[in-house]
């Protein structure tokens, strides 16, 4: 086969053994690779109910066809699991050095259950899996990590590992690469921690694949660079990276503030996007990006020096904008705190602004106030390590506040922490955060961009068309986490494209609509996963605050009313062939052939 591998690795840490499984065609006829086959992949190896510490979880990392390739944006990968935070469908994708890695071990995807004795990390090498004690590196930081795994095989090896956060459980610890680089999101770190891997090294050369149709791939990949030679998307990323994003957030109101109170934060240019450029060193890409949106800074501030990749814009909401941190010395220094110790800064900037919301109402003894950046890190290393209230603040806002009794003023979406749009100012939101399979997320349809390009009657519409409109981008997302591509190329690939691409790198023959189709089949299929967790429309909703609170922005009036949710949800799942609760139907499954690839085991 062309694109791919043709090989999956089952590791069992309990036993310290591993098997290698062979896959035909037929299966990535079906899944195209990537989300698709790492969602297949989770279905058919947990059992519904499963706790996700318990050594039946998995961890898998799997690749998508274009890794390998000399794709542009063919820098990320995709690690699936059953999540800790919402307890049902987790995955999470990586940047960084790692993306091709994988199938340079010769590997379409890896499969790891079961639980170690001791901390060990993996050794993929050329020919070979090793389990290598881990004892001397666990309780160090991810940066302490790998500097010295790479200095014991050297530059060309790339690392996957945890910190403390994801060694002590932290609900919402993410998994890293390269330092800065996370799977950040459903809490993969804490999964690793439950299984006592510190890392995976992969120290294996380069072995690019090659394409069935060479001549017609590389024309399709010169013309792709030559598009983002001339991408105004892509020349505002390298030239701000995400940090672009507070300008447009601000102006329309959409920053969450001071724990979603508010949609702007006054003195937000101190933390934007031109106080990042002015402590920008240089742009630093992933793994085969011509954008490098990433951003390598260097700030003094009075806690030191800090030099790192960071101030991504999500960071500059959760640690600034939510906490009311007006000083980028230090978002930058809560920035670096938070990934040297493995903690997703989404969440934990989430958890910070609701620990000050319960500190103010008596439910915690931790002092921490609105801009006290030396408390946030307090209590930052207090919920790394379980210590006080950090120990019930390291099960993520939604277990905090079921225990501290503040349900009402909890913002998440099935149990994780949402991302930094405000929904009652995009609406297309209500949708991309509440039906999101891995719990509150911006990218698994990206709403907000359909929102800002004014798709569908704009910013503010809920209509039959806007949500068709939301339904296809969705699916055009899911499309980007199976081949697997940058999100960031949403400007430069289409549909047409990748079928193109796809078609003449593993020599099938897809038509545009047998292409769709499959990627259907995997959105759906992620759907069935959580529904076979007991997920249905009650976990589509928004939180309360969302809908019984509105913001002021510029004068005028922001809110969500409850009909307008619900009824989004009616056309989300008629348009999508789901019955009233969000169930796909028997003659869905059987159309998109989902039914097929749950009664065929991969094992």
């Amino acid at each position: 086969m062309y694109g791919y591998s043709g090989k999956i690795v089952l590791v069992d840490l309990t036993h310290l053994n591993y098997k290698i499984v062979k896959m035909g065609e037929r299966i990535y006829r079906k899944l195209i690779g990537g989300r698709g086959l790492g969602s297949w992949l989770l279905y058919h190896s947990i059992e519904p109910g499963v706790d996700p510490f318990s050594p039946e979880n998995v961890l898998i990392i799997a690749s998508g066809p274009l890794n390998a390739t000399k794709v542009p944006l063919a820098s990320k990968l995709g690690i699936f699991f059953k999540s800790p935070l919402t307890e049902g469908y987790g995955e999470s994708y990586i940047g960084g050095t790692i993306p091709p890695y994988p199938k340079w071990a010769g590997f379409d995807a890896i499969v790891i259950k079961g639980r170690a004795e001791e901390p060990i990390y993996l050794l993929f090498r050329e020919q070979s899996l090793e389990f290598t004690s881990a004892k001397d590196l666990w309780g160090k930081s991810i940066y302490e990590t790998e500097e010295i795994l790479l200095e014991t095989y050297g530059k060309r090896a790339s690392i996957l590992s945890i910190g403390p956060a994801g060694e002590n459980l932290v609900r919402y610890a993410c998994i890293s690469n390269n330092k800065w680089r996370q799977a950040g999101r459903s809490g993969g770190g804490s999964v690793m921690g439950s299984k006592r891997l510190k890392a995976i090294v992969f120290d294996v050369p380069k072995n690019d694949y090659e394409a069935a149709k060479k001549e017609e791939f590389e024309e399709l990949v010169r013309d792709l660079f030559s598009k983002f030679k001339t991408s105004a998307g892509a020349k505002r990323l390298r030239e701000f990276g995400t940090s672009a994003m507070t300008i447009p957030a601000n102006e329309m109101g959409f920053f969450p503030t001071r724990y979603w109170s508010n949609g702007m934060m006054e003195n937000w240019e101190k933390i934007g996007a031109d106080a990042v450029k002015f402590i920008l060193v240089r742009p630093h890409p992933c793994y085969n990006c011509p954008i490098a949106c990433g951003r390598f800074i260097k700030v003094n501030t009075k806690w030191g020096t800090i030099e790192m990749d960071g101030l991504e814009y999500e960071t500059i909401n959760t640690l600034g904008g939510q906490l009311l941190i007006d000083d980028i010395g230090a978002v930058a220094w809560l920035n670096d705190l938070a990934d040297k110790l493995g903690l997703d800064t989404i969440s934990v900037g989430n958890v910070l602004g609701f620990a000050i919301e319960a500190y103010k109402r008596g439910k915690i003894k931790t002092k921490i106030e609105y801009n006290d950046p030396e408390a946030a890190a307090r209590l930052i290393q207090d919920i790394t390590y379980r210590r006080g209230d950090g120990k019930i603040l390291a099960e993520g806002v939604a277990r905090a506040a079921k225990v501290l009794g503040l349900e009402d003023i909890a913002i998440h979406v099935k149990g994780q922490e949402p991302p930094a749009y405000d929904p009652r100012r995009l609406k297309g939101m209500i949708l991309g955060l509440g039906t999101s399979p891995r719990g509150a997320c911006h990218l698994r349809m990206m709403a907000y961009y359909v929102d800002l390009k004014g798709w569908g009657g704009g910013a503010e519409s809920t209509s039959l068309e806007k949500v068709k409109i939301l339904v296809d981008f969705e699916d055009f997302m899911t499309s980007f986490d199976s081949l697997i591509l940058c999100k960031f190329g949403r400007d430069i690939f289409d549909w047409e494209t990748m079928v193109k691409l796809f078609n003449a790198l593993t020599g099938f023959d897809f038509s545009l609509k047998e292409y769709k189709k499959a990627i259907t089949r995997i959105t759906t299929l992620t759907r069935v996963i959580n529904s076979r967790e007991g997920m249905d429309r009650r976990h589509d909703r928004l939180p309360k605050r969302l809908i019984k609170e509105s913001i002021t922005h510029l004068g005028n009036e922001y809110k969500i009313s409850e009909d307008e949710m619900e009824r989004m949800l009616d056309l989300y799942y008629e348009v999508r062939g789901y019955d009233r609760n969000g169930i796909p139907t028997k003659v869905t499954l059987e159309n998109l052939e989902v039914n097929e690839l749950l009664s065929i085991s991969p094992f």
